[in-house]
């Protein structure tokens, strides 16, 4: 997931200092903690006027006014919070990404029990949304997981955990990570619709399927390749990865994308926002946590070196394309 790569602000935990200097510093990080407080309010208001434009059934007379879309926002949010508490207290960000996967398993099947057809009579298209969502969370989660626990942990949040707000804000984010990605499952749970799985729905189920198995694959030949000890230090281009830099990344937007497009039959009305789900996965993913910051870091690794311009230059950053033939800087032309 659209989740594992992404990192925190810019500012930075704040020092002691002397005399008037201290005092300076001491507004700036008030201001700063203010602005972190601010921004965590924003984005549960985003989760909350989302709940509400996804309208959908009530969440039962014993939580009246409440809406099941409305339940989902505050579970989302309170998973987060709950996690967060432990996690700033250990100083750990080991249980980050499970904690997403464990958000996304309990939202999906509670918008699908508390929802209007449930279990005494439920529709196809719940069902089938409902155990993919919970195949990919299962999927994800545990590799994510695995992957954080044999790498000893995750750099990215060494600057963070210190500082309250911020490691307070990675995981109410995160919350809203969870909502917006599968808005469209949980608008479906919480909506009576037709019944009817239809040539729609199909044609989403078989664009998911794809986008699942681009990523599954492309995951499977990075970790394999890098279990290898000829190739630590070096860049992939093997499997997937040689037409495609980010085929993973492809492969998750491409799922989500096929997950609207098979709920969208069950929508209606301000419902249809839930369309923000695969362009908030694809705006994420590429301008903001995953391929920017890894092209990134790969090129303060590898840049400058023949072989990896030539990989660059002739390599799609995200879709899986063949090989192009362009000269680099060395005046050589790629293969």
């Amino acid at each position: 997931a659209m989740a594992s790569d992404g990192g925190g602000g810019a500012d930075e935990p704040l020092r002691t200092q002397e005399d008037g200097e201290g005092a300076v510093r001491g507004s700036g990080g008030l201001r700063a903690a203010l602005v972190k407080a601010l921004i965590s309010a924003i984005v549960m208001g985003v989760g909350a006027g989302l709940a509400v434009l996804g309208k959908g059934a009530s969440a039962g007379a014993a939580l009246e006014p409440l809406t099941v879309m409305e339940m989902v926002a505050i579970i989302a949010f309170g998973i987060q919070i709950a996690a967060f508490v432990p996690a700033f207290v250990f100083q750990t960000e080991k249980f980050y990404d499970l904690t997403g996967s464990l958000t996304y398993i309990v939202c999906g099947l509670y918008s699908f029990l508390a929802g209007p057809s449930a279990l005494d009579d439920p529709e196809v298209t719940d069902v089938v949304a409902t155990a993919l969502l919970l195949v990919w969370a299962l999927r994800l989660g545990s590799f994510l997981f695995l992957r954080v626990t044999s790498s000893g942990g995750d750099d990215r949040f060494d600057a963070i955990k210190p500082d309250f707000l911020r490691f307070l804000l990675t995981w109410i984010i995160q919350g809203l990570w969870v909502f917006l990605t599968a808005y469209p499952v949980f608008i479906a749970n919480a909506t009576r619709g037709s019944g009817d799985f239809g040539a729609v729905a199909v044609v989403g189920l078989v664009i998911w399927v794809l986008g699942f198995g681009i990523e599954v694959v492309a995951d499977r030949q990075k970790s394999t390749w890098r279990k290898d000890p000829a190739n630590r230090g070096k860049f992939i281009e093997y499997g997937l990865w040689y037409y495609s830099r980010h085929p993973n990344y492809l492969g998750e937007v491409t799922l989500w994308f096929g997950m609207f497009v098979l709920c969208s039959p069950d929508l209606s009305g301000t419902q249809f926002a839930s369309v923000i789900s695969p362009v908030f996965v694809f705006c994420l993913i590429y301008f903001v946590s995953g391929v920017r910051l890894l092209e990134k870091k790969a090129d303060s690794k590898w840049g400058g070196q023949p072989d990896y311009e030539n990989y660059k230059a002739n390599t799609s950053v995200f879709l899986l394309l063949p090989k192009g033939k362009k000269r680099t800087h060395d005046g050589n032309s790629a293969a």
